[in-house]
């Protein structure tokens, strides 16, 4: 019954996501077609204490056609700028990570929430990695969730704003490194199969929706294949699809029921976007890329997101998004084992 209520009403959703993203459209706030439908939706469910949620192939797609976005802005020029300066950049993201727990850790001394829960709520890494992994771990899954809706709003609404105010590039940067490659519309038909692999390798991948066609799309247009870009109203479809999405997984009762810990985990939020663009002004210089393509690489927010923004401001969304897929995968690949391994020898410690 719920399934065919969500269904029903999915023609809503879209309609207040769009009334969202013509608001933000026009005030000229960043990443209106994203923060626009997450902003409305999140006021309607609020006020209308309605639960709804985004058909899961309907996401999919809609990654999936971001991650084709992205990987149209790859050139040649991308991996030479990128692989020499993959170790710098681990070792900034090692550092900001590094940070993040030593705060988690002096808050775990200080309040209530055990060590487990605030390490697991602080690490800039994937919700539901996090997630999982606190479940195997016996912490608090409710306020870990809370914890990373905490970092994940205060990322969307302030690093954009931040970036379009303080960081936009005056030369269009973000168009002159494209390749014209572009072949007929019919030859998006690749992606079909592609797709049906992301959709495979979805639960042995983390957002394998997104890095594969992302890296299909990289190498067509490295190789120089001539695939045609992704329509406009396509793009714009699926951004406001992705916004219902992190509007649904966002609850304001949850973050309002976790009291002044909100407020302490929004204060590290803060913290960790503070350090990343301080870090990432010495990367910029240590990589000499533009400092807003530096920055945003560095962000503890999602590789879309994050792309999108140095899109929007000039910056180089294939390197924004290359190394954000590194520090993606450091997090999800490393840390969780490590984090498993050092809470166990705690137990026994104990």
């Amino acid at each position: 019954m719920m399934e065919k209520e969500t269904k029903s009403n999915i023609i809503i959703l879209y309609i207040i996501a769009i009334l969202g993203a013509s608001i933000f459209y026009f005030l000229h706030i960043p990443l209106p077609w994203i923060l626009g439908p997450l902003t409305l939706l999140l006021i309607w469910k609020h006020l209308t204490h309605k639960w709804f949620s985004v058909p899961t192939l309907l996401k999919q797609a809609s990654f999936s056609i971001t991650g084709v976005q992205i990987g149209t802005t790859f050139t040649t020029a991308t991996l030479s700028v990128v692989f020499p300066f993959l170790l710098p950049y681990t070792f900034f993201t090692l550092l900001l990570i590094a940070a993040s727990m030593l705060i988690a850790i002096l808050i775990s001394k200080k309040s209530k929430v055990d060590s487990t829960t605030s390490l697991l709520g602080s690490i800039p890494g994937g919700l539901s990695v996090m997630v999982a992994l606190v479940d195997s771990l016996k912490g608090n899954t409710g306020l870990v969730a809370i914890f990373h809706t905490i970092r994940l709003m205060a990322v969307l609404f302030l690093l954009p704003f931040i970036a379009t105010h303080f960081l936009l590039q005056q030369n269009d940067a973000a168009s002159s490194v494209v390749e014209n490659n572009s072949g007929n519309i019919w030859t998006l038909l690749i992606f079909i199969p592609i797709f049906l692999v992301a959709l495979y390798l979805d639960d042995k991948l983390p957002a394998s929706t997104v890095i594969i066609p992302m890296f299909f799309m990289a190498i067509f247009r490295i190789t120089g294949v001539p695939i045609a870009d992704v329509p406009a109203l396509l793009f714009i479809l699926a951004q406001l699809t992705i916004g219902m999405y992190l509007a649904q997984s966002i609850s304001l009762k949850q973050v309002k029921a976790a009291g002044k810990h909100a407020f302490i985990f929004l204060g590290l939020a803060l913290f960790l976007i503070f350090i990343s663009i301080l870090f990432g002004i010495i990367f910029s210089y240590i990589a000499n890329i533009d400092m807003a393509t530096a920055i945003l690489s560095l962000a503890p927010g999602g590789l879309i997101e994050m792309a999108l923004t140095a899109e929007a401001v000039g910056g180089d969304p294939s390197i924004v998004g290359s190394l954000q897929l590194v520090r993606m995968l450091l997090i999800v690949l490393l840390f969780p084992p490590l984090l498993k391994l050092y809470f166990n020898k705690q137990k026994r410690s104990d």
